[in-house]
């Protein structure tokens, strides 16, 4: 009867070490591990500013496959002057606009932990061509209305306000609680499919459209508070 209960009085001194060790380990692990994603894991990393800069602070959030660095990192940076809040991505490589909006939405809570996203005031992509599924809706709603002609860029904005574009991101937006005040695409202009390798190199382009959307320095979304 001894032997039975010694046996029993070991296995939960086993089991509570076991406990405590786990807890140190938890509490051990680096504060910029913060979420696994299947085979991936998002890290943030805060960015150096001088006195000089127009952020107040920054940091850069990073999507990493083990230990490699995959293409794709969210920038956001809160503003000295009026602390608005400022997302902007980046990736070398084109991507489904889809994946890209999933890959945000699962680097808010991280991001939520640095910011106030109350004051979110913008969201900077990289520019349409690098996303098949957007440019086929695009180019598709784009030449239902206008055919293959170069309209005014304030027409062209006015059509991005009833794409299927605008209600992508304003149910993306919606529990941020944030709706698209403005479209911006600095120099923007159309180009047909036989150029697109000067813009995205060694890339198949069996299914992009005829035409699509570019601009030099990306797509550039202005967002306010519903209303």
């Amino acid at each position: 009867m001894r032997k039975i209960a010694f046996a029993i009085f070991l296995c939960v001194l086993v089991f509570i070490a076991n406990g405590c060790r786990e807890t140190v380990e938890e509490q051990n692990k680096p504060v910029n591990k913060a979420k696994d994603i299947q085979d991936t894991m998002i890290v943030k990393h805060k960015d150096t500013l001088d006195e000089s800069a127009r952020y107040s602070k920054s940091y850069s959030y990073y999507w990493l496959s083990g230990k490699d660095t995959l293409d794709f990192i969210l920038y956001v940076s809160e503003s000295k002057e009026y602390g608005d809040v400022h997302l902007r991505l980046y990736h070398k490589t084109p991507i489904l606009f889809t994946a890209v909006l999933k890959n945000i939405e699962a680097s808010l809570p991280l991001i939520e932990s640095d910011f106030d996203l109350s004051k979110l005031r913008s969201i900077s992509f990289r520019e349409p061509v690098f996303y098949l599924d957007l440019a086929k809706k695009l180019s598709s709603e784009y030449e239902q209305k206008f055919g293959r002609k170069n309209v005014s860029y304030k027409k062209f904005v006015q059509f991005l306000f009833y794409s299927g574009l605008n209600s992508q991101m304003n149910e993306f937006l919606n529990p941020l609680n944030k709706r698209v005040k403005h479209y911006g695409f600095e120099k923007f202009f159309l180009i047909d499919k036989k150029y697109y390798e000067n813009y995205l190199p060694n890339v198949d382009f069996t299914e992009y459209p005829e035409f699509t959307f570019n601009a030099h320095t990306g797509m550039y979304l202005d967002l306010e508070n519903k209303k």
